[in-house]
């Protein structure tokens, strides 16, 4: 692949060839061990996608956090294998990018072919730049963005909190947001376990639900125009 001025290469995932070195013993025990904090490290084997994630980053309004947990109970978003990350002194006075930072396992465990998925990247770019689109520059991209999808998570922000719906996030494995979007207690959402599994958040994509994340948005790091 090559850059073209003013356009962006098609976003390749890690090889596990470019992965960096192990760090030694001194490393984690200097470096790694006060940078993780005792409340997260459970969670060290449970952080894909296969289980749900619920993130809690307002922690000043008590009584909109004790409606939504309740509603979340019902719809389950996150079911009870699900993982549940509530502490403020981690994660409070942070925004999504800082608690990713915080526990980057959510978006870089996640297995994945690499062949595979090169070869559906670049057929989503054939098929978008081969396509009659309208006026809107990122709909032909849609199914490129679920490709480059990884994980999801629930974040329980300001937002949330008053009221606003639980704010749903698509994630690379890159902790980029691709594309997210408010969900209600309607029952639109409810098990979304089930709903992951079988890809219904294609349709989401495809159908422009919610927003596109600031690095898919045209002129992007990971935003068109593209070239193969």
């Amino acid at each position: 692949m090559r850059r073209k001025t003013g356009e962006c290469p098609l976003y390749l995932p890690y090889r596990l060839g470019n992965a960096p070195p192990s760090p030694t013993q001194a490393q984690i025990d200097d470096i790694l061990r006060p940078a993780r904090p005792e409340a997260l490290r459970v969670y060290g084997h449970n952080t894909t996608a296969d289980n749900g994630c619920w993130l809690r980053l307002c922690y000043t309004n008590e009584e909109g956090h004790n409606a939504l947990w309740p509603a979340n109970e019902f719809a389950e978003w996150v079911t009870y294998d699900g993982i549940v990350l509530d502490n403020e002194s981690i994660f409070g006075d942070l925004d999504l990018a800082a608690a990713l930072e915080i526990f980057p396992e959510r978006v870089a465990n996640e297995r994945v072919n690499f062949e595979i998925r090169e070869e559906s990247l670049r057929d989503a770019i054939e098929d978008a730049e081969e396509g009659d689109w309208d006026e809107n520059h990122l709909e032909p991209y849609a199914l490129y963005q679920v490709e480059c999808v990884v994980t999801h998570m629930y974040v329980e922000d300001d937002v949330a909190v008053n009221g606003g719906g639980l704010l749903h996030v698509f994630l690379d494995d890159r902790g980029n947001v691709v594309r997210q979007w408010r969900v209600q207690d309607d029952g639109s959402g409810s098990n979304y376990d089930g709903a992951w599994f079988e890809r219904v958040w294609k349709g989401d994509f495809e159908g422009e639900r919610g927003e596109v994340g600031p690095a898919y948005q045209e002129g992007g790091s990971r935003g068109p125009p593209y070239t193969l």
